[in-house]
């Protein structure tokens, strides 16, 4: 069965007054369905991510309606699976006993089960994720289930399970290697291959992990150089940390129909991936997992331009309060396009309309205000001169060729002595 979020509707929740999301499917097959929540800080883009993960949970803390302006407050959240029969459940923030989807009280019930073979599954990751040593004791069995902590945006990432994840896999590898089990083999190099492969692909160089005995330890090769990850940069530790803990997760769990792990239908939900991020990487982290996992539904929150315009094919929803009620902004949600320039989702998205800082701006603004004027007098031809050196670079290499030269006739008009 795929299960997919159909909408949510929010009432008196958090910075919310009243909010309807619809989440249409991706425009295009083959990729991942991607929703990118952006909006000021304080417009409920992590209570949205964590409103849709709690419905899999047992219960909505009560505390967290506990900002609610009113008893009426809930959100109401609508599924949709393959045979297109929709399932709505009301979060009443005064008991929040939730009454579940039977689909989700049985995939709650699986986690008693270690033999359970599953569907579809749902994982959260925070951004301000670090990966640091972990001590492992040679190769031993992973006790915990693999969705332990898997709906905790903040704990869902653990060092010491993916440490060992990685070291069993690596083990079992060359045991299959030696004992001639190409199959067995292959299916164990493939698990890590697509973790390095993803990584590699973002930060654009070769790595591998590697399995040292003497003492048993894990460690990262990066264009040959081999790494503690207490030497990584924090970015490294970032992406390794909630891509590496989701790859580990898919491969423990079991599948109906013994689907590949990369092809399965799951719910990822993302706040705050650019954390730690050079703009380069963040730029290549939507592109890598759109494609990585085609078949998921994916929900993101986003401060970051070069995220917003990194990937073709997303929904972007953009979060305004500009009366005290946070609400989807008009004209959204809006499908995400890489052709179009950071400069274009810095202004739509993010309101950002000039490339300088606070008091270069100001400057700019003054310049464009002076060759506006139909006529100016001395002083402020000065200071128009004194700005066109200030600007001189913007103006004479970046500037389109049309809006140079409409300016100069401007300024030859006003005044004929400038050359």
């Amino acid at each position: 069965m795929t299960v997919r979020f159909d909408q949510i509707e929010i009432k008196q929740v958090g910075p919310f007054g009243n909010l309807l999301l619809q989440f249409q499917p991706s425009p295009k097959p083959g990729k991942a369905e991607i929703h990118i929540l952006t909006g000021e800080n304080g417009t409920g883009k992590s209570t949205i991510l964590e409103l849709l993960a709690g419905s899999f949970n047992k219960r909505i803390p009560e505390e967290f309606f506990a900002k609610s302006r009113d008893k009426s407050a809930k959100a109401k959240i609508t599924f949709n699976d393959n045979d297109y029969l929709p399932s709505e459940r009301v979060y009443d923030g005064q008991t929040s006993g939730l009454e579940k989807p039977q689909f989700i009280q049985d995939y709650l019930s699986k986690k008693s089960d270690p033999e359970s073979l599953y569907s579809f599954a749902v994982f959260t990751y925070s951004g301000y994720r670090q990966l640091s040593n972990a001590q492992i004791n040679g190769i031993q069995e992973i006790s915990q289930h693999p969705l332990e902590d898997a709906l905790q945006f903040q704990r869902a990432s653990n060092p010491q399970i993916l440490l060992q994840w990685l070291a069993n896999t690596i083990a079992a590898e060359a045991i299959a290697i030696s004992q001639n089990e190409k199959e067995e083999a292959a299916s164990r190099r493939k698990s890590i291959a697509t973790l390095e492969e993803a990584i590699g692909a973002i930060i654009q160089k070769k790595i591998a992990f590697r399995l040292e005995t003497k003492p048993y330890a894990v460690r990262i090769e990066i264009a040959g150089e081999r790494l503690d990850f207490n030497q990584l940069p924090d970015g490294l530790k970032s992406i390794i940390s909630w891509l590496g803990d989701l790859l580990m997760r898919l491969d423990r769990l079991s599948w109906k129909d013994d689907i590949p792990a990369l092809e399965r239908s799951f719910i990822l939900f993302l706040d705050e991936i650019e954390v730690h991020l050079h703009p380069d990487w963040q730029r290549k982290i939507l592109p890598a997992i759109q494609f990585l996992f085609p078949n998921a539904q994916i929900f993101i929150s986003t401060h970051s331009p070069f995220v917003v315009g990194s990937v073709d094919d997303a929904w972007v929803y953009k979060l305004v309060k500009p009366n005290g009620d946070s609400h989807l902004a008009e004209g959204f949600p809006v499908p995400s396009k890489d052709e179009k320039t950071y400069d274009y989702w810095l202004e739509l998205v993010f309101d950002i309309d000039t490339p300088y800082g606070l008091n270069a701006a100001k400057k700019y603004e003054r310049r464009s205000e002076l060759l506006r004027k139909k006529e100016i007098n001395p002083r402020e031809m000065e200071e128009l001169k004194e700005l066109d050196q200030d600007f001189e670079l913007f103006h004479t290499q970046e500037a389109p060729l049309n809006v140079r030269i409409a300016e100069h006739l401007k300024r030859l008009k006003s005044n004929p002595s400038i050359k």
